[in-house]
């Protein structure tokens, strides 16, 4: 079996199983020749403007939970905060900027993402705020009880999935579970429900506890959605864990079969195999592509 490099899998019991994620999981629900082609073959997936300035406002918002507060004034810290998250933002922006101008030449169009991410940050840093002041409390004995574990990655075995969490709250002896969004619409969809349900599932394994709350925090709208874990979340979680194994034990492209519908091409962009699908572009036009990493052969014992 031919089994990329990359591709990061556990060997129990003779048999090799891939760590899926709620990624992984919800791309094979809408679209199994799309996972084929990412996590069988590898294939190289293009980036888009949107996708790397989403990129840039996590970045900014991990590093923000990073600062040294010892060195804001506390009679003027909204003030520095904002002018912190606005320094932290233009140093991450600065380092995606050779691959932003890569995607997009016109200075409108990056100018545009750039001022739409800066609102999104303002509308963090607003909510944020008023957290802090909703407290009572010292500005440092506050923004230490607001601050989150930020980019948690956990994993299960026994699951074989795994998952980046944006943040970890722990308030009140209570555990929120928090994902960060730039999406245009501040709707909880059934694909972010599973991302929820797997990293609740996810905690459990690592923690022997299900989180209190998780949800979604829309930064375009400066909205949060939260909801209760129940035990159907967590029911459906391990269901679709144990069906990606399943019906992902094949090699053989015939048996993903291809969607074709609105998420192969939109407004202003396409899905990374568009060209394959379509007959644009060859499989074997990869093959001597540096995109790809050498496969490797490896034998079940």
């Amino acid at each position: 079996m031919l089994i990329n490099r990359k591709i990061l899998f556990n060997l129990k019991r003779g048999k090799m199983t891939r760590l899926e994620s709620a990624s992984s999981i919800n791309t094979f629900n809408t679209c199994k020749r799309k996972y084929y082609y990412s996590y069988k073959l590898n294939l190289p997936k293009r980036e888009s403007i949107a996708t790397l300035t989403g990129k840039a406002v996590h970045t900014t918002l991990e590093r923000f939970f990073k600062i040294d507060i010892t060195n804001i004034n506390k009679s003027n810290y909204e003030l520095e905060l904002k002018h912190y998250l606005l320094n932290l933002f233009n140093v991450t922006w600065s380092e995606s900027l050779i691959e932003l101008l890569k995607l997009e030449n016109d200075k409108e169009t990056i100018r545009k993402y750039y001022t739409e991410s800066l609102f999104m940050l303002q509308n963090f840093l607003i909510d944020f705020i008023q957290e802090l002041k909703s407290h009572n409390m010292d500005f440092s004995e506050a923004f230490n009880k607001l601050k989150p574990k930020t980019e948690v990655y956990l994993s299960s075995d026994k699951y074989q999935v795994q998952g980046y969490i944006d943040c970890i709250l722990k308030m009140n002896d209570q555990i929120f579970i928090i994902d960060y969004k730039t999406s245009s619409k501040d709707v909880l969809s059934d694909d972010y429900l599973l991302q929820l349900s797997i990293y609740s599932l996810l905690f459990n394994e690592s923690y022997g506890k299900f989180p209190n709350k998780v949800g979604l925090h829309f930064l375009r709208h400066g909205t949060k959605k939260f909801i209760d874990v129940t035990p159907d979340m967590v029911a459906n979680a391990i269901k679709q864990c144990e069906l990606i194994q399943i019906n992902t034990e094949s090699d053989d492209i015939k048996n993903y079969e291809k969607n074709p519908g609105f998420y192969c091409k939109w407004r202003n962009g396409q899905c990374s195999f568009y060209d394959i699908c379509f007959g644009i572009k060859k499989l074997n036009d990869f093959d001597n592509s540096n995109d790809v990493v050498d496969l490797v052969q490896i034998k079940k014992e």
